[in-house]
């Protein structure tokens, strides 16, 4: 018996290995996909600020082009100051050209302040895509560690399932079964040690008899409370 509890001892340890991958290969991905939002979201941030910067520089170029059409108006009016006949017509064309000046003044200011905001927004662009480059090769370490962890696992799951096959056939099948019976109703666990005269499985204290027969591990004790398999594994205390 005392063969058969070391052997399922492992076995449990195993299984608690296998199940904790298996809650790895249920988070990593997902780990994964936040990782990938995150990136998607940032060059969102940046594409967003260029589209801004873009309609600015295409504002500012409308502008002086229209600004351009203002000013060859008041050429064109000027060359005709020397066609005028009468006083009336000279006062129209100067408040013609006096117009034009206006709009020209008013087309100036707002050139100068789209440039002022398209200087600033160079100014913030550039250092947000420094610091999203950052972010961005953060992002992709942790996605390759995550996959380094990922094929680890796949690595450590396929030596352990080998043992566990291997225990599978070496621990006698009734101890087997009973065993794989208490893992699929106490949550995986199926075996547990005693520790300071207390199930590790439930925590409830074992009676001090029991506790002396579990220490031996030479026959198949069950707890009194939970009904896991207990085992004495040493775990610092004195048999």
């Amino acid at each position: 018996m005392r063969e058969d509890l070391e052997l399922l001892w492992e076995l449990q340890k195993i299984d608690l290995d296998l199940k904790n991958i298996n809650v790895e290969r249920d988070r990593f991905p997902k780990e994964i996909k936040k990782l990938d939002e995150k990136q998607s979201l940032e060059k969102e941030r940046i594409h967003k600020e260029k589209e801004r910067l873009e309609s600015l520089e295409k504002e500012r170029k409308q502008k002086e082009k229209y600004l351009l059409g203002e000013q060859d108006k008041i050429k064109r009016s000027e060359g005709r100051m020397t066609e005028v006949k009468t006083n009336k017509e000279y006062q129209a064309l100067l408040s013609e050209i006096e117009s034009f000046k206006v709009t020209i003044g008013r087309v100036e200011e707002e050139i100068l302040v789209v440039m002022d905001e398209i200087d600033e927004l160079k100014k913030q662009l550039s250092k947000r895509e420094k610091d999203i480059a950052i972010t961005l090769e953060k992002i992709e370490a942790e996605k390759r560690n995550i996959q380094e962890k990922m094929e680890q696992d796949e690595v450590v799951w396929n030596e352990k399932s080998q043992r566990k096959d291997i225990l599978a056939t070496q621990v006698e099948s009734n101890l087997f079964k009973l065993y794989n019976m208490l893992r699929e109703k106490r949550q995986g666990i199926g075996m547990v040690s005693v520790k300071h005269e207390t199930c590790q499985g439930c925590f409830v204290n074992v009676p001090p008899q029991m506790f002396i027969e579990v220490q031996k591990n030479n026959s198949l004790i069950r707890c009194p409370n939970c009904n896991r398999i207990l085992y004495w594994d040493g775990n610092g205390e004195k048999a």
